[in-house]
């Protein structure tokens, strides 16, 4: 994947998040698309792009709510080094393990952002985790295996398997 090809999918992310996925709600959990992004960034460009492209993006949705600018880029950011770091050691190849860490980096990405933000209110920190952060962990990890199946059927072997990106 190319450079260009990867920032004009992180554009359309960041237009669905804002448009689309407020309007996919399930039982009030939503996919969260730019996690999905930076996850695969890691995958296929690596450790630096999904860092730099993590809090990018963080920081282009952290200028909705300008009270916390930054807190997305710290956590998309470290979500996007985590994860890079985590598919050097896993099969890349199997769904289930993509899955994994998309549910992983979703509930790494609202444990980092919540913790700040409810920072004064841990119960509603666990709360928000239970609710809505596993559910919209399993929600992105659902969309990841629509990506899996699409790259699978595309031929596409840096996200699918059959070699190392």
């Amino acid at each position: 994947m190319r450079a260009g090809t990867y920032a004009a999918l992180a554009f359309v992310a960041v237009v669905l998040d804002a448009t689309v996925a407020p309007e996919m709600e399930i039982l009030g959990a939503r996919p969260d698309l730019l996690v999905l992004v930076v996850v695969y960034g890691g995958l296929v460009l690596g450790t630096r792009p999904a860092t730099v492209s993590g809090f990018v993006l963080g920081l282009v949705a952290d200028s909705e709510m300008s009270e916390y600018m930054g807190l997305h880029a710290l956590a998309l950011s470290t979500v996007g080094f985590l994860s890079a770091r985590t598919w050097d050691h896993l099969v890349r190849g199997s769904v289930l393990v993509q899955c994994s860490v998309l549910v992983v980096a979703s509930l790494t990405h609202d444990a980092i952002y919540y913790l700040i933000y409810y920072r004064n209110h841990l119960d509603m920190f666990w709360g928000f985790i239970a609710r809505y952060g596993l559910l919209g962990g399993l929600y992105t990890a659902a969309l990841g295996a629509l990506v899996f199946g699409l790259a699978r059927a595309r031929g596409w072997r840096a996200i699918a398997g059959g070699h190392n990106a």
